[in-house]
């Protein structure tokens, strides 16, 4: 048993107001910054020293010490993908020259390399592991096939720029043969709905599009079903073929899911109810675990605080990819806030408790003038209990982001002797920023 002190307060958690605060990206930072002082404290390189304690690819499905499974992951791949693309070793190569020229006196200009790398549990969730109050938090999704081949889909998720309507949409495409552009989405309406818990936490596609594709399985069934009393096959004697059934050694035969929809209206075999439609109840078996590969080149003016990201590569394993596009656009939107977060947003409060960083005007929100280049990378590991191997990956990049920027910082003085500097790219904003005011 050990002892814990609990600290109430009003004030935002971690100074940050919005995603991942108070939960996965302070744990993540804490880890994270902690693996690099041990790795300087052993005379380690940062890199190094990860790669020998990640959980090798034969130990999956791996139990914590907490008693989590880790469902699958490939760590050491990705690392290694990681330190080859950006020419880790090169870099570290640079950097020794750069800090012999500063002892020299021949430069002022540190360079810093982070290095993060993070396991999110995501996916809430099992009914075992979590409730709200006693209310289970798995999802549903409920799918209807017109006679026409069109179809509706309704979830108990809201997308709020994620892009839901997209990445359902493709995985009913992709499992029933019909184009997306046929998939109607239907989310947050509370009168049509099926039960849901809502979106966060990256479980849309863990737990509501694991439903979805489950969903379309039940109605592919009953489509097998149509195909083989229309073709007078037995169903054992079909086989699926990206978007119609055909009796096997025989491919010349067929039924399309589009020419099934119909008949699922108008030609069913006696005794089977007309119609094509299924709902899901998906009670997730365990959560799932997207991981990634982070690493950050930083220049770093010791005497203004200047400090500047030349190059961030972010590799990110999020198991089977479903629209590479979406995966792409929330890297870069979790990247950026990672950025804000790291290098100067802060909820200020003077000494009298009133927030001094209540508008835009006083907070630090990035533009595309301060948003470095994203370097943007991947590996698979598809969970192997979800029924497409999705883990989900919206708070991934805000969670490695935030302690890799971080670490660079870090990494730059390291040399120095100087272990952890808190907060370090936040504070040399803050000497940069104060420096540019006192220029003006």
């Amino acid at each position: 048993m050990y002892p814990v002190d609990g600290v109430y307060t009003n004030k935002a958690p971690g100074g940050v107001a919005y995603r991942c605060s108070f939960r996965v990206t302070e744990a993540a930072y804490a880890i994270e910054r902690a693996m690099d002082i041990m790795a300087q404290k052993l005379n380690m390189d940062p890199a190094e020293f990860r790669m020998k304690n990640l959980i090798r690819r034969e130990q999956f499905p791996y139990t914590s010490a907490f008693g989590w499974v880790y469902d699958s992951g490939d760590y050491q791949t990705a690392l290694n993908k990681a330190m080859e693309t950006v020419g880790y070793k090169q870099l570290r190569e640079e950097q020794k020259k750069c800090r012999e020229a500063f002892k020299r006196g021949e430069t002022r200009e540190l360079m810093g390399i982070g290095v993060a790398f993070f396991t999110e549990i995501v996916g809430a969730g099992p009914s075992r592991n979590c409730d709200i109050l006693g209310i289970a938090m798995f999802d549903s999704a409920e799918i209807r096939i017109h006679p026409t081949g069109t179809g509706i889909c309704r979830l108990g998720t809201k997308s709020q720029g994620q892009g839901h309507e997209t990445t359902y949409a493709q995985i009913i495409a992709t499992e029933l043969g019909l184009p997306a552009d046929n998939i109607a989405v239907e989310e947050g309406n509370t009168d049509t709905a099926p039960y849901g818990l809502g979106t966060y936490g990256s479980r849309s596609t863990p737990v509501s599009g694991a439903a979805t594709a489950m969903a379309c399985r039940k109605i592919k069934a009953k489509a097998q079903m149509i195909a083989a009393y229309m073709l007078e096959v037995h169903d054992d004697d079909l086989e699926w073929d990206v978007d119609r059934f055909r009796v096997k050694g025989n491919p010349e035969r067929f039924k399309t899911m589009t020419e099934l929809a119909w008949a699922a209206y108008h030609e069913v075999p006696p005794g089977m109810e007309p119609g094509l439609e299924a709902i899901n109840y998906y009670d997730p078996p365990n959560f799932t675990f997207p991981f990634g590969a982070y690493i950050c080149v930083m220049d770093v003016d010791v005497d203004t605080g200047s400090a500047k990201v030349r190059r961030f590569y972010a590799l990110d394993d999020c198991g089977t990819r479903i629209n590479p596009m979406i995966i792409e656009g929330q890297i870069h939107g979790g990247l950026t806030e990672a950025f804000g977060i790291a290098m100067g947003q802060e909820i200020h409060y003077d000494e009298d408790g009133n927030v001094t960083t209540a508008s835009l005007m006083d907070y630090f929100l990035p533009t595309a003038v301060e948003t470095p280049k994203w370097e943007t990378d991947w590996t698979t590991t598809p969970s192997p209990h979800h029924p497409i191997g999705a883990k989900g990956v919206g708070e991934s990049p805000n969670v490695g982001g935030v302690p890799c920027f971080s670490n660079a910082v870090n990494d730059a003085f390291a040399f120095l002797g100087s272990t952890n500097i808190a907060d370090a790219a936040r504070q040399l904003a803050d000497v940069d920023g104060r420096r540019q005011t006192r220029s003006t």
